[in-house]
């Protein structure tokens, strides 16, 4: 069987695309469409600068790019001045591209991740609009972006956003190339290229995955010949030209990188983990509750729920939806089947989720189920205020800046959802559309509120830029314990780790690295002893038991969080400020 034109395929299964795809499509009013930009644009990009990069993720992902541009070598990434293989460097070069040609911030450093949201949200706008109709299409973007889970995501600097992105354009170009077989052949290389370059940012489990959905939607749909014309020499030529170079050439500079990469970082991370260990049901709760509120549409429409997924059993949909439906699944499945499991992994499938519930409201609307939208704004309406008044209570009962900032973030971020339900529910009596429009804005307004949250992070860019100020080149900065990425990264200074490696093992196992890392305590006691001036983060629980056996006694000059900044050195004007 071969692909049909786009317009059979929205066709093929009468009562389950939209009846836009019937009647034609009805015209979106352009003022709504820029307002929505707008809001999107603002939210997504108006607080990425007011935080410090927290340790580890994000500070580990903005020093890479920093060790690469200081060093001139793009080939071999480097923390804390260690070779460092666990991802390919896609996102490292884009970063080390935007610190030269930006300037090095915060915001700058977070700037990828949210363009890469907006790339997602961009491919969940056209898929839903070629497979449903224009205004399922503008809907889909809509929910995608008013997703908490896909904004929280977007506002850290992590690979899961590109990874996620890359992976959403590469199969939204499999369907065009399925949609529109005139243009196959472009949309297929389209696939492969991106498909590559999302290798690229966090190794072959891309392939993998995207692989993975292609062949199953195909098999799935018995379009045995899809299969043929998918293995496109063309296509496959790319994937190698844009995939493989870095690999060949950082192999070649470094022996040691095919075994950790290859076997250690992926094939026994995946089969064999030894950390991240979550039941079979992990991904469950993450799902429904960061896709909030539109989750609780479906809740409360078990018929029509229960409906598509007996028709999706016996494959009684159209191409569209069972292609939206293997891209979702394939990669829930494959990360709840793994043993290792971390909240972002299922990030890839909330963009097809999201046009998949776009169908699902935009079909409620068109029935006239009104009553469905209403109980879930008086849901969240009785969520909010109980919310509102808890935080309240619980101000007056907790006496630490970490409640004391989460409650802040609460006080901020609830009365907006509060008026919001209630000015939804005040417009659902006279327009479903303008309900729901006037719902995903408050989303939209609320999501950016909530991130104040994350001053709790553990971040110490003071004391990275007190060792800055203050550290000659000659001196020693060392970190006890636990490695702080962002105490590296703000002091642009390699740190000595004593009893401490974690992620930087591999590192300390080569023999350039090992001078660097202290195995004992009295490799410390005997360098803060020798006159040479150390500077050494260490929490402050740990310098209490440890400070005794220092001499001369740390002098305390700065304190962040857990953490204190002691040296051996008495103070002077050099360290004045």
């Amino acid at each position: 069987m071969s692909a049909r034109p786009a317009a059979e395929i929205r066709n093929a299964a009468p009562g389950i695309e939209s009846r836009e795809a019937i009647r034609g499509p009805r015209p979106i009013p352009r003022w709504l469409i820029i307002l929505f930009a707008i809001v999107i644009g603002a939210t997504y990009l108006g607080t990425i600068g007011r935080y410090s990069l927290s340790d580890p993720d994000e500070a580990r992902y903005a020093e890479i790019p920093r060790e690469m541009n200081e060093s001139g070598d793009y080939v071999t990434p480097r923390l804390n001045y260690f070779k460092y293989f666990e991802k390919p460097p896609l996102f490292y070069w884009l970063t080390a591209a935007s610190f030269r040609l930006l300037g090095r911030s915060d915001f700058v450093a977070r700037l990828w991740p949210v363009l890469f949201a907006f790339l997602g949200i961009a491919v969940a706008g056209v898929v839903g609009r070629l497979i449903y109709g224009p205004r399922v299409g503008a809907l889909s973007a809509a929910i995608l972006a008013a997703s908490p889970y896909y904004f929280g995501i977007g506002q850290f600097l992590t690979l899961d956003m590109p990874l996620s992105g890359l992976m959403n354009l590469a199969l939204g170009a499999f369907w065009l190339a399925y949609a529109l077989p005139q243009r196959r052949r472009e949309w297929l290389v389209a696939f492969y290229v991106a498909t590559a370059l999302a290798v690229l940012v966090k190794g072959p489990v891309a392939a993998v995955l995207n692989g993975g959905t292609v062949v199953l939607f195909l098999l799935l749909r018995g379009e045995w010949r899809g299969l043929r014309w998918l293995v496109s020499p063309l296509g496959i030529a790319a994937f190698l030209v844009v995939s493989m170079p870095w690999f060949v050439l950082v192999s070649a500079r470094n022996p040691e990188f095919v075994h950790f990469f290859v076997v250690k970082q992926h094939l026994a991370r995946y089969l064999e983990p030894r950390e991240h260990h979550q039941p079979l049901w992990f991904f469950v709760p993450i799902l429904l509750g960061g896709m909030l509120p539109w989750t609780l549409l479906a809740a409360y429409a078990p018929g029509p729920v229960w409906q598509a997924l007996r028709r999706l059993a016996a494959l009684r949909v159209s191409a569209g939806t069972l292609y939206l439906v293997v891209w979702a699944a394939v990669t829930f499945g494959f990360f709840s089947a793994s043993g290792s499991k971390l909240g972002t992994y299922i990030l890839p499938m909330v963009c097809p989720a999201a046009v998949l519930l776009a169908r699902f409201v935009r079909g409620l609307l068109d029935a006239g189920r009104v009553d469905v939208l209403r109980r879930a704004l008086v849901s969240v309406i009785v969520f909010a205020a109980v919310a509102l008044v808890g935080g309240i209570v619980a101000d007056e009962f907790l006496d630490d800046w970490r409640s004391e900032t989460v409650l802040a973030a609460l006080a901020s971020s609830t009365p907006i959802v509060l008026v919001t339900a209630i000015a939804s529910l005040a417009t659902l009596r006279r327009s479903a559309e303008a309900s729901l429009a006037v719902m995903l804005l408050g989303v939209l307004i609320f999501q950016p509120a909530t991130l104040a949250g994350r001053a709790l992070a553990n971040s110490y860019p003071r004391i990275g830029r007190i060792v800055k100020e203050q550290a000659a080149p000659e001196d020693l900065v060392v970190g006890y314990r636990h490695y702080a990425h962002s105490i590296t990264l703000y002091s642009q200074r390699r740190v000595i780790q004593v009893l401490a490696d974690g992620e930087l093992d591999f590192g300390r196992r080569l023999p350039e690295g090992q001078p660097f890392f202290w195995p004992t305590n009295e490799d410390l006691v005997k360098a803060w002893a020798s006159g040479r001036r150390i500077f050494l983060n260490i929490n402050r629980h740990e310098l209490e038991e440890l400070a005794p056996l220092l001499d001369p006694p740390p002098r305390e000059i700065a304190a962040e969080q857990r953490k204190v900044l002691v040296v051996n050195f008495p103070g002077s004007e050099r360290d004045a400020g």
